[in-house]
């Protein structure tokens, strides 16, 4: 009986134990919650469900109980509304005044002893992914963090249910098209089965985030969630040779190599990716870094199966005997501003020497952009922060690049790779 008892208890203690996410973090901070569409989209949302006190606190409020109420209604109603479909996803927009609500009632949660300290400071502070705001106070960074998690929601509802054009109507563009009759018969099935979902421990903003990255899925837009955990998988190798490799003896840590995707359903990559990769591999040859990073997601032509970043590593390997175990992949960049972002990223999360720069590696088409700064200032305003400094370099076709980890803050209003 007492061996019984010890395996039970053994038992529930491995099921208790947290798992290692390997997710994309900064050093010091470790994500306490798997990385899927939803958490990487909408990081605060998964914060408040797991941080102790917060979860209890918010689904007490009275006021967002009301709110809670009023928002299920409100859908509940459009099913008789008018115009069909455009209001049916309406119905599921945070309003400003629903969004005020929200962020009054986090602040006066914050405001109880210890639970700032436990929400603000110790995750998103120390996460990175709200680095855009790290200059406000706790109270303020919250409720910044709040009113991009509401744009993000209604973003989603505007582009996947009402037809809205993307940011990049070209390569975001959903397969559904809301001006057929049937759609609103869509968006009534799903706001059916969003509503068939509740659980009893739901939080007030938890069927608006169903309904929300459930059109994402529906259109079959989950890029940012593949080949994740990016330590893993993919990287495995490479991040175990990184670990094991003496840095002094490099002059740059890694190659940067950024995606050039053809305009056709055929090519896996295209023409200037084919020149970008070649010199990367003489670069490579000649021992400036001992890894190289290609970045690029599923981008052109729209919705195409091929991965830049997949079909970069293939072509080193088999084109240049690049070995697999010094090249990582950054496979959802969609632009040249995520490149960067995003390779400043898994430079941090990989622990890469950061402490100086890596070496982007371009072609002479490309180079005048990459070292203008309009590229930068691009970068700022799409993905709200500037992740790392670019600076010429003695190399032709190259630039420096020394990464910042303000590179984590998550854009909501990117959902293909925020």
């Amino acid at each position: 009986m007492k061996n019984a008892t010890l395996l039970a208890a053994l038992l529930a203690a491995v099921t208790a134990a947290p798992t290692q996410v390997m997710a994309m973090d900064p050093p010091g901070y470790a994500t306490p919650f798997a990385e899927t569409l939803e958490t990487l989209n909408f990081p605060l949302l998964a914060m408040i469900r797991q941080v102790p006190g917060w979860a209890a606190a918010v689904r007490a409020d009275p006021a967002l109980q009301t709110l809670a109420m009023a928002r299920a209604q409100r859908v509940t109603a459009a099913s008789a509304c008018t115009p069909l479909p455009d209001c049916l996803a309406e119905a599921w927009l945070w309003t400003p005044a629903d969004t005020e609500t929200m962020t009054s009632a986090l602040r006066s949660i914050a405001a109880r002893p210890g639970l700032a300290d436990a929400l603000v400071r110790t995750h998103l502070r120390a996460s990175g992914r709200f680095a855009r705001h790290a200059g406000l106070g706790d109270a303020e960074l919250l409720a910044a963090a709040w009113t991009d998690t509401a744009a993000g929601l209604n973003n989603l509802v505007a582009v996947y249910g009402q037809g809205k054009p993307p940011r990049y109507p070209l390569i975001d563009a959903g397969i559904l098209d809301v001006k057929r009759p049937e759609f609103a018969g869509v968006l009534d099935a799903h706001a059916q089965v969003t509503f068939a979902a509740a659980r009893g421990d739901d939080l007030p903003f938890d069927p608006s985030l169903r309904f929300s990255v459930g059109l994402l899925r529906m259109n079959e837009r989950a890029e940012a969630a593949a080949f994740r955990p990016l330590l893993a998988g993919e990287n495995a190798q490479a991040v175990a040779q990184a670990r094991r490799t003496r840095w002094a003896g490099w002059r740059y840590p890694a190659l940067l190599v950024f995606g050039h995707g053809p305009e056709d359903a055929q090519s896996r990559t295209g023409v200037l990716g084919h020149i970008r990769l070649a010199r990367a591999a003489d670069l490579f040859a000649q021992r400036l870094a001992p890894f190289i990073i290609v970045s690029g997601g599923n981008v052109h032509p729209n919705r195409t199966p091929f991965n830049e970043a997949i079909e970069m590593k293939r072509l080193l390997i088999a084109h240049y005997a690049i070995p697999a175990d010094r090249i990582l992949i950054d496979p959802h960049a969609r632009h040249t501003t995520t490149n960067l972002r995003n390779s400043a990223r898994l430079l941090f999360a990989a622990r890469f020497p950061t402490d100086r720069p890596s070496l982007i590696v371009t072609d002479p088409m490309t180079a005048r952009y990459i070292g203008s700064p309009v590229l930068l200032e691009r970068t700022r305003a799409e993905t709200g922060v500037l992740p790392g400094q670019v600076t010429p370099a003695d190399i032709a076709f190259a630039f420096e690049f020394r990464p910042d980890r303000v590179a984590f803050h998550v854009e909501p209003l990117d959902p293909l790779d925020p």
